[in-house]
């Protein structure tokens, strides 16, 4: 009984930091806070331990606060995912932009990360398409039983599909893979997405 209670107040806590956070974030970039029901759901869900969960977010909020401070242009409109101390950088980096070598150099410097990998587009033709894409892809993961849709975080840009996020098993990264590229619009798949580590 003691452990559940115990299990219950670390995911209520951990749940407050990634709201925090989040919010702190999305207002910044003018998006829409979670509601409180949601963050508990997925951070239950999640394959991650609470502590693994709680390090990359720790790790993602530097990195997005030192993007968005930084002085060269276009790092702060990038998107930041981190799952297991290994960040993704993602977004529009147009060509001859230094924001994308400032955004990889900002990510390496923040303590615990372990590696950092990038998807840059040199435009985006179309927010509202990519917002279409991406929807009809949540959909199709939320209407897969086999799978757990909060598990993956997902980017759209110029109707390429970014997958970031970590599952137990490789059937998993397989049937998300297959979801995203069944969409119409969808030019390429890339999946960051990793196996639980053990």
């Amino acid at each position: 009984m003691m452990r559940r209670l115990l299990g219950v107040v670390c995911a209520l806590s951990l749940t407050g930091c990634l709201m925090a956070g989040t919010a702190i974030y999305e207002g910044a970039r003018g998006a829409g806070a979670r509601t409180a029901g949601t963050t508990i759901y997925e951070t239950a869900r999640d394959e991650r331990s609470f502590a693994t969960q709680a390090g990359d977010e720790k790790i993602k909020l530097q990195i997005m606060k030192n993007l968005l401070t930084s002085d060269v242009k276009g790092t702060g409109g990038l998107d930041v995912f981190c799952s297991q101390g290994s960040v993704v950088l993602v977004g529009v980096v147009e060509e001859g932009s230094q924001a994308g070598d400032e955004a990889v150099r900002i990510a390496r410097a923040v303590e615990g990360v372990r590696w950092v990998d990038t998807y840059f587009v040199p435009s985006r033709p179309s927010r509202a398409r990519d917002f279409v894409i991406k929807e009809k892809t949540k959909a199709r993961l939320i209407a897969d039983y086999e799978l757990v849709a909060s598990q993956v975080d997902m980017a759209v840009y110029a109707g390429n599909v970014v997958l970031v996020g970590v599952v137990d098993r490789q059937e998993k990264i397989d049937g998300i893979i297959a979801h995203a590229r069944a969409v119409d619009g969808v030019v390429e798949v890339r999946s960051f997405i990793q196996i639980k580590a053990q």
